[in-house]
């Protein structure tokens, strides 16, 4: 086992946590710093609090706080093992690629011509913009199987329509592709590096409350309770239950598993934070690729245990098998030992008292061909008892 593959003892973890922050440390697990900070938690391994470091690099000299020790003796293991070198190493390029591309979208805004957007995007406004075909609850736009996952009113989709199409723009000069999965309703974002690809999606809060009649509609359905009594063939009047209301407020939502979203706030709205999502795209492709090798990995690893396991169980069947036959063929081998010993004794007695009749003759030479039947050292068949049994004949009836 590398080194890199032990479990790290709870001794370690914590003199790793108070030499370096949560945000050095977690990522040699393959862990955020709050993960870290919970298993050090379950663990009693106490952390450095909020601001320690700043006050370490303002060159204040800082106390630890001792570990605890644990009912049990001896190193504690921790459960964590560390990545291997090349995953950190991948992971550090991630972050760098990341930063990269959040300083060099750090000003991106929205275009102020719009004149010439992504063919994507051309094609969502073309498709989102139809008068008819829409549902009234909720009043979202979105065609999912056809175009960009969007999914959002009316009042809304120009601003969507435009953060879509820088975002779209910049993550294709980086390395990005996207594709519209028409059978799932997917809108896909595809690393062209790593073949990577996460879903994309960007909605809006709409939240939903109790419908409250209005004047109109409680005057309507008086009249059809009036009318219903005489004439059957009137329809109740159509009144929702919900009433939705459009906020304006987007969510990017990209990945399953891992995922990352972004939404407006009400100091900074998405367009100020292109960004920020940009390069948090790229790392987020970068862990999801890191995820899928690992999983790749498990289960190469599991279909390798789960051959072992049936290869031995087949080799132990097999001998198990051999093994009985051996038995059996020993065993016969002394049942054809004792009918010949047995034959002869007879033959010995029959000929002290007077000349062997025909009769003992035949018995003798039918034993004696029993014997060589059971010997699995003689290669002979018997005539009755290794023909097929016979049938039992039909019924009379």
């Amino acid at each position: 086992m590398s080194e890199t593959e032990k479990p790290v003892d709870r001794e370690t973890l914590y003199n790793e946590v108070w030499t370096e922050p949560m945000v050095v440390v977690a990522p040699r697990y393959g862990l955020s710093d709050v993960g870290l900070a919970k298993i050090c938690r379950s663990l009693a391994i106490p952390i450095p609090s909020r601001g320690y470091w700043a006050k370490v690099k303002a060159g204040r000299i800082m106390r630890r706080v001792p570990l605890p020790e644990l009912k049990s003796s001896g190193s504690v293991p921790t459960g964590l093992v560390k990545l291997p070198m090349e995953q950190l190493t991948g992971r550090e390029a991630a972050s760098k690629t990341a930063a990269r591309v959040r300083k060099d979208t750090a000003s991106l805004s929205l275009p102020e011509d719009a004149s010439a957007p992504h063919p994507l995007v051309l094609a969502a406004s073309r498709r989102l913009r139809r008068r008819d075909g829409w549902p009234e609850d909720p009043p979202l736009r979105s065609a999912p199987k056809e175009v960009l996952h969007l999914s959002v009113t009316i009042g809304t989709l120009d601003r969507a329509l435009a953060i879509a199409d820088s975002l779209v723009k910049v993550l294709i000069k980086h390395g990005f592709a996207f594709e519209i999965d028409a059978e799932n309703g997917l809108t896909l974002i595809k690393s062209l590096e790593t073949g990577t690809t996460m879903a994309f999606s960007l909605t809006e809060y709409v939240p939903r409350a109790q419908h409250v009649l209005t004047p109109a509609e409680e005057r309507a359905q008086k009249r059809y309770w009036n009318r219903s009594r005489l004439d059957s063939s009137i329809s109740y009047p159509k009144i929702p239950q919900y009433d939705f209301r459009p906020t304006g407020i987007l969510t990017i939502q990209v990945g399953r598993w891992p995922s990352r979203s972004w939404k407006d706030t009400p100091k900074t709205q998405l367009e100020l934070r292109l960004g920020e999502v940009a390069g948090g795209i790229v790392k987020l492709a970068q862990e999801t690729h890191a995820r899928e090798q690992e999983e790749a990995r498990r289960k190469e690893a599991h279909r390798r245990a789960v051959a072992q396991y049936e290869f031995l169980t087949k080799r132990r069947a097999d001998e198990i098998r051999r093994f009985e036959q051996l038995e059996a063929e020993v065993s016969n081998w002394e049942r054809a030992a004792r009918l010949r010993a047995y034959a002869d004794l007879v033959e010995q007695r029959e000929k002290a008292q007077a000349p062997i009749s025909g009769e003992v003759e035949a018995w003798l030479a039918w034993a004696r061909a029993k014997a060589d039947w059971l010997d699995p050292l003689v290669l002979v068949s018997d005539p009755i008892l290794d023909a097929p049994e016979p049938k039992r004949p039909p019924g009379y009836w």
